[in-house]
Formats: C-alpha cells, structure tokens, sequence
C-alpha cells in the first residue's frame, strides 16, 4: 500500500507544481515532464527488468538536460505534451470502432499544438503547463478518491516497480474509460484555474 500511496503523491505533486507554477518553473518543470514522458514510455515499452529501468532512467535523465538547452524546442515539447494529453482524453470519447485511430488523434494533437505554442510561446507556457499538470492531478484525484480499493489490490509486495505499472496502467485505461467525463471536465477547470494563478505570478 505504501507503493500505491507514493506513486499517487509523487504524481499529483509533480502535476500541481506543473499546473500553478509551471510558468515560473518552466525549465525545472519542463525537464521534470520530459523525464516523466520519456521515462514512461520507456517502462510502457520495456519488459520491467533492472536493465531496462536503468536504460528509461539515463534516456529520461538526458531527455530533461537537452530540454533546458533549447528553448523553442522546449517551448514545442511542452506543447505536444498538453496536445498528447487532450488526444488521449479525446479518444476516449472514440466510438468503439474508431478505437484503433487513438495514436493518431494524440499524435496529430501533440503536433499541432507543438507548433501553435512556437507562434504563441507565453499563453502556451502558461496553458500548456497547467493542462500538463493538470492531467497529472486530476485522474490520479479521482482515482485515490473513488477507486482506492482497486489501486492497494494492484499493488505488488515488494516490487514498486510492477506496483507503478500496474496502476499506470489502470489508471490511464480501465479508470479511464469509466470516468472520462468527470476526467476531461476536472482536467479543464483545472487547467482555466493554474492558467490564471500562472498569469498573476
């Protein structure tokens, strides 16, 4: 239960500096996100051995330091990021037959919203990290308020690396797909709100 409990502060922390600091945090929080991003999809792809977590850890690690050295770069990144969180809460609300076309929906998301934060660099900062944070803050929430049972019963002793997937995992999909509405309209309000907090700093 321990794993379960750090796994969910350690996201809504990161996601609630995000979303009302990410302004002011920018290079930290962009590094933290590209970390975060790089080191996740690296797990997702991996088979959990010690030798594929050191390989996400070291990819993640470089990905944050070359995100500090390139700001319109960052600035894109930061915009793809938000774009492949709204594809994802996008395709959610998919028919079932249009289930296979979600990759697309998030790529093509995080693309152009990757090159209108280029165009309009501070609003995008602003939006595109409290939308980022927010999609940290807001499923994970939910999920510790209404589905805290589920997450313990994932949990595996012992083993935080397992116990972090799995509930990954669920989070992002089976939760998901049950509260997708309660989701995309937490992520929105949230996202107006660290918005707004960002602009009065």
């Amino acid at each position: 239960m321990e794993f379960v409990i750090l796994y969910l502060l350690v996201n809504i922390a990161v996601g609630a500096i995000a979303c009302f600091m990410g302004k002011k945090l920018f290079y930290v929080m962009l590094g933290a996100l590209v970390f975060l991003g790089v080191f996740n999809i690296g797990m997702s792809t991996s088979d959990g051995s010690p030798v594929s977590l050191i390989v996400a850890l070291v990819l993640g690690v470089v990905a944050a330091l070359l995100s500090k050295y390139a700001y319109k770069a960052g600035v894109f990144l930061i915009g793809c990021a938000a774009g492949a969180a709204l594809g994802f809460i996008v395709s959610l609300f998919l028919p079932q037959e249009y289930a296979g076309y979600s990759m697309v929906v998030l790529a093509l998301a995080a693309i152009l919203l990757g090159l209108a934060a280029l165009k309009w660099c501070d609003f995008f900062v602003r939006v595109g990290t409290a939308y980022t944070g927010a999609t940290f803050v807001v499923p994970n929430v939910l999920a510790a308020v209404l589905a805290f049972g589920e997450l313990t019963a994932l949990a595996v002793p012992a083993d935080s690396l397992a116990t972090f997937n799995a509930l990954s995992d669920y989070i992002a999909n089976d939760f998901a797909s049950l509260y997708g509405t309660p989701i995309f309209l937490g992520t929105l309000i949230l996202t107006i709100v660290g918005s707004i907090v960002q602009q009065r700093q």
